[in-house]
């Protein structure tokens, strides 16, 4: 009679929850489909996406990731509150499992704000491995702020007095933020500079209080340069983001090199003209594969004396300007003072 009992208790357990839970199943089976569909969908199109637009693929393809396993559980949510009052429960545990319901889908809503907010921290900061330790940091800062965010959502649906919480957290915070005023504000010039890209460690600039060199480190709080003599620069974030800077390796690395060449009285303006252009001439071809586009002349100003002549040349590395402007001049000058067959003689 007992096992009688029990076996008609489970079969009518067993009729109560079969529709419920194969109602809950199909939802999330249909939410694994539409979730695949969406991530296909998404895949394909920015596929199609031309070469220079790549920022906007990576970003896409990483947004479409940011929605695995959310899609399919806000489906089994949605399909358990339809049939939770279908389920063989007591009316007194409904309100728990309603309160736990709703942290769920606060959990996966946190979790689908991280995964965006870091989609768009690691597509549009720089790719330098230097900059990885800098950009980690700012995803765990970001993922620690919504989960926070999340707690307390969960804290306030459960029924949880939160304005206390929130005064305190407030309080705290502006006491923090008082004391950490300069940390703080390096902190936030850093994370601007790692997301604007407009500098990367490998470049080389130079700012207009009169440091340069190149960048080795883009940290939290300063930036490290080293300069050409080898010494090292440590400058705050908050003082780099707001100096002007020339970076020279953006776009290119090419730069145009001039030279300001004064007309004497002894010299004719054609036979300078004539002297500049075979000069600069000669050192392109000397250091082959280094001069961009042919080099021009222009007389720029008139003095007591004469007129200067500015010769212009572009080349494809910056960093051998100096080398290009002394052969340039080396030859000018044995070309304006030819040594005497006296002399060379000796």
């Amino acid at each position: 009679m007992k096992t009688t009992g029990l076996s008609s208790i489970f079969t009518q357990y067993w009729n109560d929850l079969a529709a419920p839970l194969a109602i809950v199943a199909g939802a999330l089976v249909v939410g694994f489909l539409v979730e695949r569909l969406i991530h296909s969908f998404a895949v394909k199109f920015f596929e199609r996406r031309e070469p220079g637009a790549r920022d906007a693929w990576r970003l896409g393809r990483r947004l479409a990731r940011s929605f695995n396993g959310i899609i399919i559980t806000w489906f089994g949510l949605a399909a358990f509150r339809s049939v939770l009052g279908e389920l063989p429960l007591k009316p007194s545990a409904l309100p728990a499992i309603e309160h736990t319901a709703t942290a769920i889908l606060i959990v996966t809503i946190a979790i689908l704000c991280a995964r965006i907010f870091i989609a768009f921290i690691r597509t549009y900061s720089t790719p330098h491995e230097r900059a990885v330790q800098s950009i980690t940091l700012i995803q765990n800062i970001v993922r620690a702020v919504i989960y926070v965010i999340g707690i307390v959502a969960i804290l306030h649906a459960y029924g949880v007095a939160i304005t206390p919480l929130l005064a305190a957290l407030g309080v705290g915070g502006l006491a923090v933020a008082l004391a950490l005023q300069d940390t703080l504000s390096n902190f936030f010039a850093g994370i601007y500079i790692i997301i604007s890209r407009h500098i990367d460690p490998g470049d080389y600039v130079k700012l207009d209080s009169g440091q340069e060199g190149i960048i080795l480190d883009i940290a939290w709080r300063v930036i490290t340069l080293a300069t050409p003599s080898g010494t090292l620069i440590i400058v705050p974030n908050s003082k780099f983001s707001t100096s002007i800077i020339t970076n020279f390796d953006r776009p290119d690395r090419s730069v145009l090199v001039t030279i300001d060449i004064p007309l004497e009285q002894t010299t004719t303006a054609p036979a300078l003209e004539q002297a500049a252009m075979d000069a600069a001439r000669e050192a392109a071809d000397t250091m082959k594969g280094l001069a961009e586009s042919a080099p021009t002349l222009q007389f720029t100003a008139l003095t007591a004396t004469g007129a200067t002549l500015q010769l212009s040349i572009k080349i494809k590395d910056f960093s051998r300007a100096a080398e290009m402007r002394h052969e340039i001049l080396t030859r000018l000058y044995s070309r304006l003072h030819p040594t005497p067959p006296e002399e060379a003689s000796k």
